[in-house]
């Protein structure tokens, strides 16, 4: 039965084998579960962004980085990576819900029901939300489709074909080659759910969801497992109009199967299983909201490019410009940034640590030069809330028009509330 544990992102991860406490803010784990990531980080050459391995005071640790989701490893452990947040305890319906707003992933179909799913683990989540996308399918009854046979008959059906007869049959006159059509189930959509149903029965640790496995297989009796994940998979993308309504649960089946994490370089990688890099689920979410709640735009926009920093070099311009997100509302330009960081909003404890409350200089320079080339005096830096961070920070005066407001946004609390507080806040700035 496969072994999960919990972890929180960005802490440090010891031996029991050689520590009887765990690192601050990490955890302890067995012998053998420290080895597998061990191996993880020193045979992958792309893992140094998802792991790393340290020593401090003569004992190894690996360090989890900013990646959040699943990690299965070698001896059998799923990894489990949560995000940091005040409330731990929260921190995975927090994720699930941020999941919903991940582009391009089948995350997108997860329920409202799944989210508050706070003791089952991610993967048993997944694979539920998974199987309930297949279930909708069973129920509408599942697709068929004409496919061609070639095969040699005693009697004639649909297209003879003279090459072959000479070929396979000059010495059985009783014997015609034809191709004809049949309608049948065994087709790459149907094939690749039954495959993905196969490995996660063996994946499962829940029983409604194994119960609910082997009555979906039921209905796929007829359907054989395929031969080539990948070859069904482009087959279905070439004839996509036919199977519409299988999007969704084809979107699961592909990710479970295949492992795909967003934004993981897989490398030599084998089974990198649905990892997410935290910035861009918070740059997402957050930008979702804004699409949906910001009272009265005249105009938002995602990861525009309009703009290059150099406007002009021998005859084109250079580097181009990618604000998360601009808002044009009447006659004002908003820019925002968004950043999945632990800032200190505390000037005292900040001045001990930076002096800059933990703000990269970097990002101060990107956002100067995003208000410049999208002409917005108003320009905003959001992370995450915290508990020396509830409130927007004093304004950072760039120039006498150009100003930098660095504000919170709590993940916990409801999308349209948190985009409500800062809209109000962008609103009245000038006021």
């Amino acid at each position: 039965m496969t072994t999960l544990i919990s972890v929180v992102e960005n802490s440090l991860i010891g031996d029991a084998g050689q520590l009887t406490e765990p690192p601050p803010g990490g955890i302890l784990v067995p012998d053998t579960v420290f080895g597998a990531l061990r191996r993880f980080v020193f045979e992958n050459e792309n893992a140094d962004g998802l792991l790393a391995f340290t020593v401090q005071k003569g004992r190894e640790f690996i360090r989890v980085r900013n990646y959040v989701g699943l990690l299965p490893l070698s001896d059998g452990t799923q990894l489990e990576i949560l995000p940091k947040i005040e409330q731990q305890t929260n921190a995975r319906p927090m994720l699930l819900a941020m999941l919903r707003h991940l582009r391009h992933s089948p995350f997108r179909t997860l329920r409202v029901a799944h989210t508050g799913a706070v003791d089952l683990p991610l993967w048993e989540i997944f694979i539920t939300a998974f199987l309930d996308s297949v279930e909708s399918l069973a129920r509408q009854g599942i697709q068929r489709a004409y496919v061609a046979v070639e095969c040699n008959e005693r009697f004639w059906k649909g297209k003879f074909q003279a090459t072959r007869q000479l070929r396979e049959n000059a010495c059985h006159a009783e014997r015609l080659a034809v191709m004809y059509d049949v309608l049948t189930a065994n087709v790459p959509p149907n094939r690749i759910l039954k495959t993905a149903l196969l490995y996660l029965n063996g994946k499962t640790a829940d029983r409604a969801n194994q119960r609910r496995i082997q009555q979906l297989l039921g209905g796929l009796d007829e359907v054989s497992v395929t031969d080539s994940i990948v070859g069904d998979l482009n087959a279905i993308r070439r004839s996509s109009r036919l199977f519409v309504r299988y999007k969704s649960a084809l979107s699961w089946a592909e990710t479970l199967l295949l492992g795909q994490g967003l934004g993981v370089k897989t490398g030599q990688i084998q089974s990198l299983s649905l990892l997410f890099p935290m910035e861009q689920v918070f740059e997402d979410y957050v930008a979702h909201g804004i699409r949906m709640y910001w009272p009265n735009a005249d105009d938002v926009r995602v990861q525009e490019s309009s703009a290059h920093l150099v406007d002009e070099h021998v005859g084109m311009p250079k580097f181009k410009l990618r604000p998360d997100i601009v808002i044009r509302h009447a006659d004002r330009t908003f820019v925002l940034d968004t950043k999945w960081k632990q800032i200190n909003g505390q000037e005292s404890n900040a001045a001990q640590n930076t002096g800059n409350y933990g703000i990269e200089q970097a990002d101060m320079y990107q956002l100067y030069a995003y208000g410049k080339k999208y002409a917005a005096d108003d320009l905003f830096l959001i992370y995450p809330a915290n508990t020396t961070f509830r409130q927007p920070l004093a304004v950072f005066g760039y120039d006498a028009t150009t100003r930098l407001h660095v504000v919170p946004f709590d993940v916990t609390n409801s999308l349209v509330n948190e985009v409500e507080k800062l809209s109000i806040y962008a609103l009245t700035s000038r006021k």
